[in-house]
């Protein structure tokens, strides 16, 4: 049988000494690791090989580092906290010419949900009136 009250580890713990916008911050930045960390393990490509040939050594690496920053962060580190965040904002970001890119996707298909709501309009009304 297991003792209850030796489980019960909650009240021999102290108030946290960090506010809920810097445990936010401390969050946010943590979520900037993990990713970076995901975007370090994306596949390599033929490209990624010509450029460095040690492209998975190298990677690997940075996700050992960006794995270690995560680590040593503290929710009263804000220095640190914003440091991640702002290094994390730079690995991430997506060029100007790819947001462009994707707008002119966005607009085609948009474009093309018009035609079809359109179409389904005139289907269920043919401008009579139904009577019961």
């Amino acid at each position: 049988m297991v003792n209850v009250a030796a489980l019960n580890v909650l009240p021999q713990l102290d108030k946290a000494s960090w506010s809920a916008p810097e445990a936010m911050a401390y969050e946010i930045a943590q979520e900037g690791v993990r990713q970076a960390i995901g975007f370090c393990a994306r596949p390599i490509t033929d490209d990624d090989l010509e450029t460095d040939p040690e492209v998975g050594v190298t990677r690997r690496a940075e996700q050992q580092d960006w794995a270690a920053r995560g680590q040593e962060l503290t929710p009263q580190d804000t220095r640190a906290i914003k440091r991640i965040r702002k290094d994390a904002d730079d690995l991430l970001s997506i060029d100007d010419e790819d947001e462009e890119d994707d707008e002119d996707l966005d607009e085609d298909d948009d474009e093309g949900d018009e035609d079809d709501t359109d179409d389904d309009d005139e289907d269920e009304d043919d401008g009579t009136l139904e009577q019961s």
